[in-house]
């Protein structure tokens, strides 16, 4: 076998690595989203709930829920601190 191949077929599949590599970082990024934003809606709707019995409320839409997605429960007292600040 030619040496120029072998060294082709090396490199080859070390593009392909690099390739794959960096096309699964930015899926695992999506996932990791997805999977925060579910849990900040059920934790949106759960405070909700016992809001409800409280008189509180909180909107629940896109920009919150990815608020409390990324940022967790300091995003979560943000959106609570906003929402008595402007009633």
């Amino acid at each position: 076998m030619n040496l120029g191949i072998i060294f082709a077929a090396i490199f080859l599949l070390f593009l392909i690595f690099l390739v794959v590599r960096v096309m699964i970082v930015p899926i695992q990024w999506i996932v990791k989203i997805l999977v925060n934003s579910v849990i900040a809606l059920v934790g949106l709707l759960f405070l909700n709930l016992i809001g409800n019995f409280l008189g509180f409320h909180l909107p629940i839409n896109p920009v919150s829920v990815l608020l409390v997605a990324v940022l967790g429960v300091p995003g979560l007292i943000l959106l609570i601190i906003m929402n008595f600040l402007m009633v």
